[in-house]
Order: structure tokens, then sequence, then C-alpha cells
């Protein structure tokens, strides 16, 4: 005759466990309530009920109440199988201190007259199909409750699969146990208990001998074999009206939720939830409701923007999400095919309040990572759809980790042809968001500027940078340069650039944040009478003339990280045949020339370029942007000296 009860199996020659668990380890770093929220929210997402009507979202509901220690027999039988791992451990030669501090934390817990237990339920879900699996069918309830390392996902379009993310809540419990409760679709219903504790013992034929860390409550049928507990068992526990289900979904049940730890876990959970799943609400995917004693919330498409905007404007967590919404909501997607028609949708904006992110985001709504760029103020969304055989989408979910933070080829380490794939997949998307950024810049040309440059440059008022301030100024001496029949190829004037963190190195230049002046060299521009009217100037002829400076009212040179540089350039008018040098300021009144690697300069296509010097290039009248990769890997001042070639017979005047 088998019972309901506690079932630690029999070490054996098996290994001694400590409280190490790597697999529950990984979620306590995810932040306050992101690891959770995350892998909740996700797979109750990957369960959605396909007869549903389209518009109604799968719900998830985290409610945490209490349960009576005394009313539940599950507890003193657990409080049994403490002591036995607290006698293991008390002469063990290899007790660590952790091992202690573990125990004392699980008794402190098991010690409360009332549990705390954070319940989270998912409703318009199919539930855990396979509680009585037909032979050779999978069990997708044995896979989430009596397995670990095996990974198989429950629908095409499951972004887990009862892997590693499983052990999640295990990382919230002080009690280091989680129970399942399920109403499957196929019309299972299970429930039982799991708890990853430390090596304990038990009473075995007469004798205390150790068994593993994992126990389960369950249906013991005999010695060696076990089921979940079903409505026939008549256990107290599952019959509680907090486990009573009426439709079909899975609950997860955080025993002895660290409430002293997560005091304010309502708003965390609301906050997780709108990171992490900002588009799956936006679009009607998905709908949480967060309820405790204290406080009632919950997330919809409807109160979206109230929370976003108001109940959490302070949030500062919530910075790029308010970004990812206005990015997606107020402009129109550009579609891009890696693997199959429209398999990536990207949005890009420009507000000069943003701060430069790429933010990648599952079909499902579940956003990925944001990673923080070096183009100032643009944000970028995409997004990976199902599109015809989802192989883009399949093969990037293979990429991730088990938190699924972000899309890398490394993470398959066990398909060479399927991580190969996922690089270059990777590498086109990637490719597609530069092509989409230029397309953008070259459509949007004139708002954007108007919008960008006025982050960065004074009004018109407030006159050039200050020297030692954010402004590297150079003052290029040439009282004028004319031909002999008096034509002015250029008159007084200064250039201005950016400072920054200099390099050291053995050639001279100019200190970064300091005014240098050169004098004008005796003999650099001879002057000739070449006709013999005792004229003045150069001679013409078909030679050229180096001109080293243009009339610019303004120029900044802008580090965006990575190697690159935004340079802004306003001139008063237009120019051909232009060369721009770039040199390095250093601290020690001397500078140092730059390689350039590649250049783009605005509406153009990126140029490799690879040496000292850019051009000839078109300077037009009024703003110009140029952006440049220089070979240094290092910040610094950059000082761009500009120069034109002209020939004497070229109507050049001022």
């Amino acid at each position: 005759m088998g019972k309901v009860c506690w079932d630690f199996p029999l070490l054996g020659t098996g290994s001694l466990s400590g409280s190490n668990d790597a697999a529950i380890t990984m979620f306590k770093g995810s932040g306050i309530m992101d690891g959770l929220a995350r892998e909740v929210c996700q797979n109750s997402l990957d369960a959605r009920d396909g007869d549903i009507p389209e518009e109604e979202p799968v719900k998830v509901k985290f409610k945490l109440f209490e349960l009576a220690r005394d009313r539940f027999s599950v507890f003193a039988e657990f409080k049994q199988a403490l002591q036995g791992a607290y006698d293991y451990w008390e002469n063990s030669p290899v007790k660590t201190q952790k091992i202690v501090d573990f125990l004392d934390m699980v008794s402190k817990y098991l010690g409360m007259t009332k549990i705390p237990v954070l319940i989270m339920g998912d409703y318009n879900t199919i539930g855990l199909n396979g509680v009585h699996p037909a032979s050779g069918e999978t069990s997708y309830w044995e896979l989430l409750v009596n397995t670990e390392g095996i990974s198989i996902k429950q629908t095409k379009n499951s972004a887990g699969s009862f892997g590693i993310g499983k052990n999640a809540p295990f990382a919230y419990s002080g009690l280091s146990t989680v129970f399942y409760n399920t109403l499957a679709k196929d019309g299972g219903r299970a429930f039982q208990g799991v708890t990853h504790l430390v090596t304990t013992q038990k009473e075995y034929k007469g004798d205390m001998r150790p068994t593993y860390p994992s126990g389960k409550y369950l249906y013991l049928e005999d010695e060696y074999t076990g089921r979940p507990i079903l409505p026939a068992d008549k256990c107290d526990l599952a019959e509680a009206e907090e486990f009573n289900r009426t439709e079909t979904g899975t609950d997860v049940a955080i025993f002895g939720f660290k409430t002293d730890e997560y005091k304010d876990w309502e708003d965390a959970v609301a906050v997780a939830v709108l990171k992490n799943f900002i588009l799956a609400i936006k679009d009607g995917k998905l709908e949480v409701e967060i309820e405790s004693p204290a406080k009632h919330y919950t997330v919809s498409k409807r109160n979206l923007e109230c929370l976003l905007y108001e109940e959490f404007k302070e949030q500062a967590s919530l910075k790029w999400t308010r970004q990812i919404y206005e990015t997606v909501t107020k402009t129109e997607p550009y579609h891009a095919t890696i693997a199959e028609k429209d398999d990536l949708s990207i949005y890009v904006r420009y507000d000069d309040g943003y701060s430069a992110a790429l933010s990648r985001f599952r079909s499902t709504g579940m956003l990925i990572n944001t990673t923080a760029e070096s183009l100032p103020h643009y944000s970028v969304v995409i997004i990976v759809n199902d599109a015809g055989d989802m192989t883009l989408s399949k093969t990037l979910r293979e990429a991730e980790p088990p938190q699924h933070t972000e899309w890398k080829a490394k993470n398959i380490t066990d398909n060479r042809t399927l991580h190969n794939r996922a690089a270059k997949y990777i590498r086109d998307i990637k490719k597609a968001v530069q092509k989409v950024l230029d397309e953008f810049e070259r459509a949007d040309i004139t708002d954007r500027m108007d919008a960008g440059i006025g982050n960065y440059l004074p009004d018109a008022s407030e006159g050039a940078a200050e020297e030692g301030t954010d402004g590297l100024r150079t003052d290029v001496k040439i009282s004028e340069i004319s031909s002999y029949d008096g034509r002015v190829f250029y008159n007084n004037q200064y250039e201005s650039a950016a400072s920054g963190e200099g390099t050291e190195t053995k050639k001279t230049g100019i200190k970064a944040g300091k005014k240098r002046h050169k004098k004008r060299q005796p003999g650099k521009i001879p002057a000739v009478d070449p006709v013999g009217k005792g004229g003045k100037g150069v001679s013409a002829g078909a030679g050229k003339v180096r001109i080293s400076s243009l009339r610019l009212s303004d120029h900044r040179t802008f580090y965006m990280g990575a190697n690159k540089y935004r340079m802004f350039v306003n001139a008063l008018k237009e120019y051909d045949n232009v060369y721009i040098r770039f040199y390095a300021g250093r601290d020690d009144d001397k500078q140092d020339a730059i390689n350039v690697k590649n250049v783009k300069i605005e509406g153009k296509s990126r140029m490799e370029v690879h040496g000292e010097k850019i051009g000839p290039i078109r300077i037009k009248k009024g703003s110009n942007n140029i952006y440049i990769e220089f070979e240094n890997n290092e910040t610094m001042a950059v000082i761009p000296i500009f120069s034109m070639e002209v020939t004497s017979d070229e109507n050049r005047s001022n």
C-alpha cells in the first residue's frame, strides 16, 4: 500500500553534496526579481493555448499567502529530513560554514508558525501534458518536475525547454523547496513537491544511511516507485484552497519565500515584468497580476503607460524600457531577411534625450538584452519574427545561455554546423541594422541634425568653446594669401576641436585643452614679382597652393566608443578637394599623427582609408557630420587639420 510522503533516495556509492548548486546559484545574481519573473512569464507564454481567441492574453498571477505549519503533515516530515542533514554533517570532516549557514536558514523558515508561500499561476495555457503518458509519449510533467539536464520544448514557439531555467524559483526559497500543480489540457491533474537540500540521512533496514540531497513530496507506491500526487490520493496540502485549480494551466509555488530579503517584491516583480516583457504587454500577449496583503497590481496593455510614466516614473531601471516603448509605438519598422523573408523587424528612433541602445526581442515579446551603443541618442529595437519555418528564431534560441540574456554562437558547443549558422546570422543581423541606420540617416537627416547638434554646440550668443573646458582651440595664424593680381585666397581665422585624453608618443603636437599659436615661418610663402610689376603674392600658374585652413564657424569632435568619433563641421561656404589630417593632443605640448581606418560622410557610403588623412572630400555649406574610425584603441583629444588644394587660376575669392 503506497503513501504520500517525502522521499530521499539512498546515496549508495554516489557523491556527497553541499549547498553549492550551480543551477540555482546562477539566478541569484540576475537582479532583484528579474530571474524569477523572466523564467515564469517566459514559460507561461510558451505554454499558450492555441485554441483561445488571439486577442486573449496569457495571464500570470503572482500571489503571496501563508500556510499554517501545524495544519499540514508535509512540514513535520520535512523537519525529519532537515534533522537528518544536521546529524549527518555534525561530525563530517568535510563540513563547511556554508553548509551550516544553509541548514540554519532552512531551519529558520521551517520554524515559522505561518510559512510564506509565493504562488505563480498561469491561465489561458495548456498546462503540463503527460501526467499519464502513453507508451513512447513525451511527458512534459516529467521534464519539469523529475529531470535534470534534459531539454525538450513543449511548443514550437518555446523559448525555454524545462532545462536549467526551471531552477530559478529555488533561489528565492528559504526552504529550497518548490511545489508544482497542474491541470493539463489533456485532462491530467497532478501535484508534487521538490526540495534541494544537502546530503541527509534516513533509516534503512535498521541503519542510518546517507541520501541524495534532492527529495520529492509524492505518492510512493513502493521502495523504488513513485508518481505525482493525484486527486484520489487524499493529500491535505494538495486539497488546500490555494491549489484548487478549475482552469487549465500550471502553478509554481515557492515555499518559504524569502520575505525578509525581498520586502518590496511586489514592486520588483512589476518592474521586472515591464523591463523584460514590455512588447508582450504592449501587444496584449501577456497580462500579469501581483497580489499580497499589502499591494495589488495589474500589468496589462490597458494601464501600461500609466505604470511607465506615473506609477514607476522614478524607476531609473525603466529608462531604457520607456525608450523601447516609444521607439516601437512612434515609428514604423524596417523589414529585413536573414534566413527567411521578413524574419527580422528593425525600429529606429532618434531623440536627444535617449541613451544610445540596441534592444533585442523574441517574437513572443520577451527581451533578450539591451546593450549600450556608440551612436548618440539613437534607440534601435530588433524583433526576431517567427517567419516561415522559423529558421532564424530556432537558431538564435540555441545560441542563448540558460538565462536567455544574449545571442552568441559560443553558447552552442555540441553542434559545429549550428554554431557556424548562428555566427553567420548574428553577423547578418548586425549588417542589417547598420544598413537601416544608413537609410534612416539619409531619409531623416534634416530633422535629426536639428535634434542632435544642439546637445554638442553652445548657443550662438555664447561664442566658441572656452579654453580648457570642452573645447581644444587652435589658432592658425595666416595673415593673408593672395595672387599677384590681388585675388584673396584666405584670411585670418581659427579652428576648434573637442578635447579629450591624450596619449604619449615621440612626435610633436598640441596640448589638449590649451591654446598654442603658430607663427608664420619666413620663406614658407615667398613674395614674388613674376611679371616685374612690383606686386606681392603667389605667382599665377599651373601649380597648386595648399591652403592650411577653411572658413569654418565651428567644428567639434566627439568620442563615440570603440575607436569611433563623430566630427561636426559647420562651414561658411562649400569647399571641394578638402583634406583632413588627424592628430592626438598630448600633455607635453606635442601631438601624434593618428591613422584613420575608415570614414563615413553623412549621406554617403563608408570608405576605407588606412592613412593619416582623408580626402579629397567635399564640405558643404552649413552643417556636416563625418564619422571616423581610427586604428588607435584609445580615447584621444582629436585635432583635425584642414587643408585644400586650389590652382592659381581658380576663382576662390572670399
